[in-house]
């Protein structure tokens, strides 16, 4: 496992909003601890982006397991997540910015949230492999816990989308894309593993700590946990 303190860190004390914006665009995510109990994420958070309705219509979401879920893929539940991208099955743009506070930690030594930096994945492929990612699209659909909730979506976008004067998109999911029997996708979902697996930066949250990831470069996963009291607050905010 990598080291859990990362680069891409600031302590509420040192908290400089200008810094903050640097290390974001640099790293793709910050992570904030030593936050206070008075301290309002919401209002803070309004700064990077207005928030987004969730899969419910709510603007904030609520991850804590239900024993309801466990049997499923779904982030309301205890077991690990494989690296994805969120919302790759929303039609249109997906959040800007995903951001992640903390009510109670696990107090095992899972539940970490972990991410790794897709832009440089992409540098690691060859011209040609970029341009099949930017111009294929696939098949993307909600997660097999979304679905049960009967909030589920499907849209076909590609891995890679190009935009003019503006930086990429990156959708990515390792369970809920449709490859068909298309060889290099499978290829590349596992070498996106491969590359996650050596490069990502692991988070172990701590109570009001705050963590929030570019979602159009970032891809982020879970690792297991036991205790089912670790409770997270989630929102989505749209590029601006």
């Amino acid at each position: 496992m990598n080291p859990t303190i990362p680069r891409s860190r600031v302590a509420f004390t040192d908290l400089v909003l200008d810094e903050f914006r640097r290390l974001l665009a640099t790293n793709g995510y910050v992570y904030m601890d030593g936050v206070p109990e008075t301290f309002e994420h919401v209002e803070f958070l309004r700064q990077f982006g207005p928030l987004m309705p969730q899969y419910d219509g709510e603007l904030i979401w609520s991850i804590k397991a239900e024993e309801r879920f466990d049997d499923l893929y779904h982030s309301l539940n205890t077991k690990p997540l494989m690296p994805h991208t969120e919302c790759y099955e929303f039609h249109g743009l997906p959040p800007k910015y995903l951001a992640l506070w903390c009510l109670i930690p696990a107090s095992d030594d899972g539940g970490q949230t972990t991410l790794a930096d897709m832009y440089a994945f992409a540098d690691e492929l060859s011209d040609a492999e970029r341009e099949h990612l930017s111009v294929q699209p696939y098949g993307f659909v909600s997660s097999a816990g979304v679905q049960d909730m009967r909030l589920g979506r499907t849209a076909h976008h590609p891995v890679l989308e190009k935009r003019s004067g503006l930086p990429d998109v990156v959708r990515f999911s390792y369970n809920c894309v449709d490859h068909g029997d298309d060889s290099f996708l499978l290829d590349v979902r596992e070498r996106v593993v491969e590359f996650f697996d050596r490069s990502h930066v692991a988070i172990d949250m701590e109570p009001r700590s705050l963590l929030i990831w570019d979602n159009h470069r970032v891809v982020h996963s879970r690792t297991g946990y036991e205790d089912r009291r670790r409770h997270l607050r989630r929102v989505w905010l749209a590029e601006s």
